[in-house]
């Protein structure tokens, strides 16, 4: 069964890279821009953390910003 499972998860996987890269193609990403995004996508070790960070990010646990100019602007306040 586990096999089964393992084909399953790699066909899933597989078909989310060909979106992903149809779509990085289409804004214009660069090659290395793509694949550092798909070596991602493939460790699972990061997906882990990245949803735990999801998580964090829901409960208000951590914070997220959109820009590193927004996360700059948000320590700055901190310090008043």
């Amino acid at each position: 069964m586990a096999r089964a499972e393992q084909i399953t998860t790699d066909r899933k996987t597989m078909r989310e890279i060909l979106r992903f890269m149809e779509e990085a193609v289409k804004e214009g990403l660069n090659r290395k821009e793509i694949m550092s995004q798909i070596d991602l996508m493939l460790d699972m070790s990061a997906q882990r953390h990245i949803r735990q960070s999801e998580r964090e990010i829901r409960q208000g646990k951590a914070k997220s910003f959109k820009s590193t100019g927004e996360a700059i602007e948000w320590l700055h306040s901190a310090e008043e």
